[in-house]
């Protein structure tokens, strides 16, 4: 056996868990308590005219029909029914052992183990001392009841084994609904975490655009006086603040850009943000990588915000990588649609097989709509319904948009 082998439980470790878990989903399912209470209760009535025992026939029926049958409703009355259940056991054990049949004995320990999952710690615990005194109570010979002591100690043992079982399902589902609720938190965490980071690189990439166009007004603001003949000095002043005010601007968001840059990125603060007019370029590199790439524009293209053009880059970009690292082989078709207002993008993979399944929880669609989201559009990403996977985004523009063109 190699080191890398799965270690397997032993077989009376694994008939344990198989137990544990056949009783589990019996207490999930709505079914499962009735059925096991109308078995166990028809097994229980239909002992009477076989079992030998101190009580009359009728009454080991009723008796027995006591201690099975209020199981189909344990989860909707759980104190009512598991009393109900545990005192007509009770009689049994103290003055008709021999009238016990093996129906009611399993309804009785279905119903001991039933306690620390269905009732409070404190009940649960005081249910099985009761148990345990009835046992003991057994030995007192009332009613001719006597049995060996062996069978004493079976009963005793086989009530605590029941609360044990119990009491480790409800350790077990307890366990489950933590994990789960961790698992939630995490997620929201990272996704919290993904957002927050998705935000920094936005404000990173925008620094570009943002700065480009302070610049290129401390420029104009400048050169204005020697450019304009006959400038008045009011003129010339009111250009002078305006050309020190946009090198102020510019001072301050190189300073909040090294708050939001991370440490060691080595990413020049000078590198242009890619546009709509960078996109032949990723698409010639995915088709030379071998991805089967189609491409349609719409609309009268004209030039847009730098923001809205450089998250629509984003997305594509962010939708054919998925696309190559999750379905290789599959067609990709890439729709840009200019509108009077909105500039829409959707990229969208038929089935590939096989899909490779995703190596690690990214956050590339969370980070997707975030983006989407600041700039006040629309975002979806999902499958298809034929098997492909479907990335649409609505980027509303300002109709005066068309001055914010790059120079």
């Amino acid at each position: 056996m190699t080191g890398s082998a799965t270690p397997r439980t032993s077989w009376p470790g694994a008939l344990v868990e198989r137990a544990l878990a056949f009783i589990a989903a019996d207490f999930r399912r709505p079914v499962g308590p009735v059925f096991a209470a109308a078995v166990l209760a028809v097994a229980a009535v239909a002992a009477r005219s076989t079992q030998a025992g101190p009580l009359d026939g009728s009454l080991a029926a009723l008796l027995g029909f006591l201690a099975t049958a209020p199981i189909a409703v344990i989860r909707r009355f759980p104190g009512p029914v598991i009393g109900l259940v545990l005192a007509a056991s009770s009689v049994f054990v103290i003055f008709a052992r021999l009238s016990w049949s093996v129906a009611a004995v399993a309804g009785w320990l279905f119903t001991v183990a039933a306690c620390p999952v269905l009732l409070r710690r404190r009940q649960a615990i005081l249910a099985v001392a009761a148990m345990e005194v009835v046992v003991l109570l057994s030995t007192l010979n009332l009613r001719a009841n006597a049995t060996p002591w062996d069978a004493t100690v079976a009963e005793a043992l086989a009530v605590i084994v029941a609360w044990g079982a119990g009491e480790l399902l409800r350790a077990r589902r307890q366990a489950a609904v933590e994990q789960a609720a961790a698992a939630a938190q995490l997620r929201r965490l990272s996704e919290r975490d993904a957002a927050a980071r998705e935000r920094a690189s936005i404000a990173r990439e925008l620094h570009d655009v943002v700065a480009h166009h302070v610049s290129m007004i401390a420029v104009r603001a400048a050169t204005a006086p020697y450019a304009i003949t006959g400038l008045p000095e009011p003129g010339q002043d009111a250009f002078s603040e305006i050309a020190e005010e946009a090198r102020t601007a510019l001072t301050e968001l190189r300073v909040v850009l090294g708050v939001l840059r991370a440490p060691g990125s080595g990413r020049s603060d000078t590198a242009p943000q890619p546009r709509l007019a960078d996109l032949d370029e990723l698409l010639g590199r995915m088709a030379r990588a071998g991805m089967d790439v189609d491409v349609t524009v719409t609309g009268r293209q004209r030039p847009l915000p730098a923001s809205v053009e450089l998250c629509c880059y984003r997305i594509v970009q962010e939708a054919l990588t998925n696309a190559g690292r999750h379905a290789p082989g599959s067609a990709v078709r890439v729709e840009v649609s200019y509108r009077e207002a909105a500039l829409g993008v959707r990229i969208s993979n038929g089935p590939a097989g096989p899909v490779r399944p995703a190596a690690s929880s990214g956050y590339g669609l969370t980070g997707l709509r975030e983006r989407v989201e600041i700039l006040g559009g629309e975002f979806r990403a999902g499958p298809d319904g034929d098997g492909g996977f479907d990335v649409t985004a609505l980027l509303p523009v300002a109709l005066t948009g068309a001055g914010d063109e790059p120079s």
